[in-house]
């Protein structure tokens, strides 16, 4: 574990932002405290610390109350970081692990596992799983919001399987955008900076009568590409245009329904690496993998009572995307029901039923003719998924503490039932100090992928005294797999030290059985192409082959130093450990165990300053990744604000401001090749009117 390099740059970066911010303060000695005049100020602990989450328990609820590791990313957080992209945005959360693979392209995971094709955090937009069935995961060059219209991000790091279902195995993504109401008027933004990079977002809203609100949008970037570790042009560059709109009626006092839809298009830029028989055998080729798709949700909130409320939602959704060696196309179908009532004085119960209809149509390529890259069979696949929960949460001691339980019952076409249930408690010491705990079992089911797939992910060559000729390794999907499972045991306390410091601790121990893995089948055989080409096959079949345990501590610590400047502190401690392997072989990236940075921490800085101006700056700190030969490294970046007026804001910075470039992650296991993240600035204009 190369930490010295890492504390090394630390303590260098940490003179740098502590000069930025003594500089900061010796020029507000000189003026009038900073006036609030465009309501953009540095939020308070008190206005932080009362938001509500809904992630945890589906019921709204203080951050302080919830009994689970949750981290919200406000409106706030998005401006002053100067992010483009929701990835970049998670980087601020502790215990998630967030790598650029490429400029479109990133491993994003909480607690582990993360890769491009993480399969065990479950991502929502306003309640829409953003979700492929091909690996049970998302692409995230497609979840591009406009920024401007989210007004959180929820992040629960653990287990969401007894109220989300199957996959919301190690945490959950909310993206929740706001309400129609509270987008009034126009906007327009527009943004440019280094790599050729460019951006036009418009946003119009307004009232069809006293009761129905509503907003469209349209929003185009183009990113330019960054470079290969060789210093040559890595061709993923990155360009899509989106649009939308979200109505908000409140019918009656007791009756709200939201619509809301999005279409985008685009292109995302890669370079890939496959395997041929014929010389030079590696080759590497530069592609555009279009991607399209759009989404119709619709939610009906009935209130009875003050004691009993339902929420109905259905949603479509339609993505297609062309990559190098597949084609894909999914259809989504989902529809939910739940109920929340308050039995008696003190007992809450939440319970609902949903269902999700996917269609998924996979084409496999050939790199070159006769030799087939990625296949999957069935090519179309048709499957059903059926759901029920039921959760209650009692008050226990007097009001001092409370106790949740509840599960998850569902029923795939690929593990038949499977059950996740829960248990929580939340115990107020007093009014600044708290402690929770919980119990879990979770799991992640199948994919598409792992049943049905026929690849070449890979080859070789077979020793001289074995003939030395090229060897496809072939992996081949299983019917037989069985769900991931993994038992999970959490703690945390909070504290309000004193009226400017809140501080936030999680431990947590998971333990998973039946990883799924590739494992041989046998030793190579020989095989003929259509061009009577001989080459040998070596069989991996996708199989459940390791166990593992991981554990770890998180914590964050918000300190508002006066009402003009806040910071906010992140660590992260973790460990993997890779159990009863047996003969089995990862299947992708992020199950050996120096794959994922053991120490992670962060420094957010947020501060305004006299004549409208704010200085926000952001250090991340991530540690080598050791089985993937990336070193530790520093990330330092710089938003500077000024708001003229109410209606205009400018703002100009950089990111990754340390380093002219490194690299975050390495190559992908189907065959994308990873790019150094480079150096980049930016300027930015936002008109409201």
């Amino acid at each position: 574990m190369k930490t010295g390099p890492l504390l090394k740059k630390m303590h260098i970066q940490l003179l740098v932002l502590s000069h930025i911010t003594v500089t900061c303060f010796f020029l507000t000695t000189t003026f009038p405290s900073p006036v609030d005049a465009t309501n953009l100020g540095v939020l308070s602990l008190d206005e932080l610390l009362d938001l509500e989450v809904i992630s945890v328990t589906k019921v709204p609820e203080k951050i302080t109350d919830t009994p689970a590791a949750i981290y919200i990313i406000t409106q706030e957080d998005l401006r002053r970081n100067g992010v483009k992209s929701v990835p970049e945005a998670l980087r601020m959360v502790p215990g998630l692990h967030v790598y650029q693979i490429d400029a479109n392209k990133w491993a994003v995971s909480a607690r582990g596992y993360a890769s491009r094709f993480a399969n065990k955090m479950l991502v929502m937009i306003d309640g829409r799983t953003v979700y492929s069935t091909l690996f049970s995961g998302v692409f995230w060059d497609v979840q591009d919001v406009m920024l401007e219209d989210i007004d959180r991000i929820e992040v629960v790091r653990g287990p969401g399987g007894t109220l989300w279902g199957a996959n919301a195995v190690n945490g959950v993504i909310n993206i929740i955008s706001k309400d129609s109401a509270d987008t009034q008027g126009g906007l327009v933004s527009l943004a440019a900076g280094t790599s050729d990079s460019g951006e036009i977002s418009t946003r119009y809203g307004g009232w069809l009568n006293d009761r129905i609100s509503y907003r469209l949008y349209s929003k185009y970037f183009n990113r330019g590409n960054y470079e290969t570790p060789a210093d040559e042009d890595a061709a993923d560059e990155w360009h899509a245009a989106r649009g939308g709109f979200r109505m908000d009626m409140n019918l009656t006092a007791s009756n709200k329904v939201t619509l809301q839809g999005d279409l985008y298009e685009g292109e995302s830029g890669e370079s890939v690496q496959y395997v041929s028989p014929f010389p030079p055998y590696k080759n590497i080729t530069s592609t555009d993998a279009p991607v399209s798709g759009g989404n119709m949700l619709g939610r009906w909130i009935r209130t009875f009572s003050k004691d009993s409320e339902i929420t109905i939602q259905a949603y479509y959704d339609h993505i297609k995307r062309n990559e190098f060696f597949v084609d894909e196309t999914l259809d989504t179908l989902d529809l939910d029901f739940q109920h929340h009532l308050d039995l008696i004085s003190g007992l809450e119960i939440l319970w609902g039923m949903g269902y999700r209809y996917t269609k998924g149509n996979t084409t496999g390529k050939e790199a070159i003719p006769g030799i087939y890259s990625y296949n999957l069979d069935p090519q179309i696949r048709e499957d059903s998924l059926f759901s029920g929960f039921l959760e209650g949460r009692i008050a226990i001691a007097d009001g001092k503490g409370e106790f949740t339980l509840g599960t998850k019952l569902e029923h795939n076409d690929y593990t038949g039932f499977e059950w996740q249930p829960s248990s929580r408690i939340m115990w107020n010491l007093n009014a600044d100090h708290s402690l929770w705990g919980a119990i879990s079992r979770s799991v992640r089911t199948p994919s598409r992928l792992e049943h049905d797939a026929d690849i070449n992910a890979g080859a070789f060559f077979l020793p001289t005294q074995q003939g030395g000729l090229l060897t496809f390794i072939r992996l081949n999907g299983n019917e037989e797999t069985e769900s991931e499972t993994v038992f999970s045991y959490e703690t945390g306390y909070r504290a309000r030290l004193n009226d400017n410091i809140f501080f936030d601790l999680s431990i947590y121990y998971n333990k998973y059985k039946n990883l799924i893995t590739a494992v041989p089948m046998g030793a190579p055989f020989p095989e003929y192409s259509s061009t009577e080409t001989r080459r040998f096959i070596l069989p991996l079949q996708i199989d459940n082959g390791m166990d593992g345990e991981t554990y770890g501590a998180e914590i964050s610590c918000r300190w508002s130093i006066t009402d003009w400047w806040r910071l906010t502190g992140g660590f992260t401690w973790f460990h993997f450990n890779a159990q009863n392997m047996g003969n089995s072989q990862e299947a992708r990236r992020g199950f050996e165990e120096d794959q994922n940075a053991n120490f992670l921490f962060s420094l957010l800085s947020y501060m305004d300053l006299p004549g409208n101006f704010d200085v926000n700056t952001a250090l991340y700190g991530v540690d080598s990744l050791d089985e993937l030969n990336i070193d530790s490294y520093l990330r330092f970046d710089l938003n500077i604000g000024w708001h003229p007026t109410e209606h205009m804001t400018l703002s100009a910075g950089g990111h990754n401001l340390l380093n002219n470039s490194h690299q975050e992650f390495s190559d992908t296991m189907d065959g994308i090749l990873a790019s150094t993240i480079s150096q980049t600035f930016y300027t930015k204009l936002t008109i409201t009117f």
